[in-house]
């Protein structure tokens, strides 16, 4: 495998969440967890890579504020409601 040094100017919040994936995942320095990054998307599943989430998470505020949602006392009331 071969090396190639690529570099790049990065905004300040981009460079701030790499450093707290380099720390949760325990990486050495930012290249490595840039690396990690790099390496997760390219092999995210397609279906992951196309999906609309900005809609899915404006379709699951509206229904939130519509009052479309269900709250359970327990897990065992939550999996017996799945199952109806």
């Amino acid at each position: 495998m071969g090396t190639c040094v690529l570099k790049i100017s990065l905004p300040d919040d981009i460079v701030e969440e790499i450093e707290k994936h380099k720390q949760l995942r325990q990486k050495q320095s930012i290249e490595e967890a840039v690396i990690d990054l790099i390496d997760y998307a390219l092999r995210l599943p397609r279906h992951f890579m196309n999906f609309d989430w900005k809609k899915a998470e404006n379709e699951a505020d509206h229904e939130i504020s519509s009052g479309k949602t269900e709250s359970f006392d327990t897990v065992e009331d939550f999996i017996a409601d799945l199952k109806k």
